[in-house]
């Protein structure tokens, strides 16, 4: 491989490492943000401005995970292992902002149950992605 075409590589992996880094970190603020509004023992409310702000940041990083495929997919389209993760993580935060807005409307108490352990395989898919992106 000549110098330019590692380079060119290299650019591709940054630019998709640098997307599924955001995403990671819009995961983890999403997990910080869970933190500041949900009650701890027998009472208490929601703090509904920071229920507000971890469903903002749940379409933000919905839009970024939704980046990271497309360019996964259009300039690592051999690299299945990336484009088809990077398609189940945007998936999967589907699944998990419809479980979302279940809990916030009340329609299911069974949500949170869902809710939560979906947020930790999404964190840990996000923590693998940009480390397999650099892997060549």
């Amino acid at each position: 491989m000549t110098s330019t075409g590692a380079a060119s590589r290299r650019a591709n992996t940054a630019l998709l490492s640098s997307l599924a880094g955001l995403t990671s970190l819009g995961v983890l603020l999403q997990g910080l943000w869970a933190g500041l509004f949900v009650p701890v023992g027998d009472g208490g409310d929601y703090d509904d401005t920071w229920v507000g702000v971890h469903a903002a940041g749940a379409w933000v990083t919905l839009l970024l995970a939704a980046a990271t495929t497309v360019v996964a997919f259009v300039r690592h389209r051999a690299r299945r292992d990336l484009w088809g993760a990077a398609l189940v993580l945007t998936l999967l935060l589907v699944v998990e902002i419809g479980l979302g807005s279940a809990i916030a409307d009340g329609k299911s108490g069974a949500a949170a149950a869902v809710h939560i352990p979906l947020a930790l395989l999404i964190m840990a898919l996000t923590v693998w992605l940009p480390f397999r992106a650099r892997r060549a």
